[in-house]
């Protein structure tokens, strides 16, 4: 059944099915149990059902949250991240893999709290929102990992393995038979990662590919120049990969990648086109935008989440030509070219 807490997705690939509070009531995060290992891939909100059907899933399996040797974050979202802290106390020894354009940001938010509510709020009034009913409240993660010896930033083309006594080099060229390698993604967030074995054929796809719904690829601070224009380029590096089954962070596994590939793809062409519609009538600033588009669906932290979508549509229709951007002493303006 879909809700069951642990399903074996693979040989000593287990899914464990976390719980959420939200209309996205799951999240999925992946444990590789080897002979030398012990690895997990994500870890849920840092809630106290969620805390629990973790250790739930792992007795299930026979251990305990102390056994944990590694544990690997796609990305910094209190979804994927959120019992991080909990899990480095339990599993103080367990070494931590975070791409080091997720852990800038983690560490300016905790670094300096005034500046980092300022470009919000700057942002926020510069793209045209005057009023945010509901807040911001849970649009962040209020931890900064402490990066211990073992742990590592990552860049993206590293490989591990754990099923042999000695952990794969991670800064090896070489492809490593039987390994994980690490895919940068940007898109949803700046750095967004994948895990692909090429030898088993296996996707980790985080948020990156889902199997029925699209990820938010939205331009935020901090985000890269370009997220939509990045997240297309990491798809199409997916398209080359020889994949046989893709295990998503929300929802089931798949196995018709190409498919969906080509779906969220015509997906944001279509949502290009409807944007590029929205500035016929003159310029607009990106929340008008986001008013003609989303109307009352996009409301309280929802609205950050479309205004950043618009914006990201918004600059890649710029890069385009079809779309200039006009900054004035309060507001940027979209006019179509």
């Amino acid at each position: 059944m879909a809700d069951t807490l642990v399903t074996e997705v693979a040989e000593n690939l287990f899914r464990i099915r976390l719980p959420m509070p939200f209309g996205l009531d799951h999240i999925n995060v992946y444990l590789l149990k080897e002979p030398d290992g012990v690895v997990l891939v994500d870890c849920g909100l840092d809630m106290p059902e969620s805390h629990q059907k973790l250790d739930e899933g792992l007795a299930q399996l026979g251990l305990s949250p102390d056994r944990l040797t590694d544990i690997f974050v796609t990305h910094a979202h209190p979804d994927h991240i959120g019992q991080l802290e909990r899990l480095r106390r339990l599993a103080p020894g367990a070494h931590l893999y975070l791409h080091r354009r997720e852990y800038q940001p983690l560490q300016e938010r905790l670094t300096d709290q005034t500046g980092v509510t300022h470009r919000m709020s700057n942002w926020l009034e510069r793209n045209g929102v005057t009023q945010l009913s509901g807040g911001m409240a849970g649009s962040g993660v209020n931890y900064l990992p402490e990066i211990h010896p073992g742990d590592r930033l990552l860049a993206g083309g590293e490989s591990f393995r754990f099923d042999k006594p000695s952990l794969a080099n991670p800064t090896t060229q070489d492809r490593i038979q039987g390994a994980w390698e690490v895919f940068w993604t940007p898109g949803h967030t700046a750095g967004h990662y994948v895990l692909y074995n090429r030898d088993r054929r296996l996707l980790l796809s985080g948020d990156h590919l889902l199997g029925s719904i699209s990820s938010n690829i939205g331009k935020y601070p901090g985000s890269t120049d370009d997220p939509l224009g990045d997240f297309i380029a990491s798809l199409e590096q997916i398209r080359h990969l020889d994949i046989g089954e893709v295990l998503p962070a929300h929802g089931p596994t798949f196995s018709n990648y190409l498919e969906r590939i080509d779906d969220l793809e015509d997906h944001h062409q279509v949502r290009l086109g409807r944007i590029y519609a929205a500035l016929e009538g003159g310029p607009r600033t990106a929340a008008q935008v986001v008013e003609t588009i989303w109307g009352d669906r996009a409301r309280g932290f929802h609205r950050i989440l479309a205004l950043g979508e618009a914006l990201s549509h918004l600059e890649r229709l710029r890069l385009e030509g079809r779309v200039v951007a006009e900054e004035t002493s309060d507001r940027v303006w979209f006019r179509a070219a």
